[in-house]
């Protein structure tokens, strides 16, 4: 099981949420303008144990200079693969995947919806693995987290209740290394 996650809304929060946060957090993106996104030091665990098992796929809204900003993804959490763009841009180890491009390219896929789909097929292909997302828009054709583990607003208990239902669910599938 590979799970995909919209990283923006689920798992990372603002300075003010991360200043108001209850637990421990971490600055995961900081740009020219200063520390933009936090994180609780247990979802950094979580991703860091995920990504070392390359069972964890960021999903961005941005592109591949804003990508950067996301020390996390460069230093203690590297993902095997990064979607970015909704699904216009696949990062393999940090580096723009040429053969995704020229595939997506050929596709002549035109919607967010479509190139979303036409990423988690690559990404299936690819990894030999099933991918469930965890992302805010519903892409019919592949499986889904339960809906009830996003709750709105509140990435601290998001990320809780996906890390849990995903670590049940890798037990439960053998998955676990």
């Amino acid at each position: 099981m590979i799970l995909v996650t919209q990283v923006e809304t689920w798992l990372f929060m603002d300075r003010d949420r991360a200043d108001a946060a209850e637990m421990p957090t971490i600055l995961v993106e900081k740009d020219a303008s200063g520390a933009k996104s936090f994180t609780t030091m247990r979802t950094l665990f979580q991703l860091k144990k995920w990504t070392g098992q390359h069972r964890f796929v960021p999903f961005l809204s941005c592109g591949e200079a804003s990508y950067r900003a996301y020390e996390v993804f460069h230093v203690d959490a590297k993902p095997p693969f990064a979607i970015l763009e909704s699904g216009g841009v696949l990062m393999k180890d940090n580096e723009r995947d040429e053969a995704y491009d020229s595939a997506l390219q050929d596709a002549g896929v035109t919607t967010d919806r479509e190139r979303i789909a036409f990423a988690v097929d690559y990404l299936e292909r690819e990894l030999g693995e099933q991918v469930i997302l965890a992302i805010d828009e519903p892409v019919a054709s592949h499986t889904r987290v339960p809906e009830n583990l996003f709750v709105p607003g509140n990435v601290m208990q998001t990320s809780e209740q996906l890390f849990g239902w995903a670590n049940r669910e890798q037990t439960e599938r053998g998955d676990a290394q």
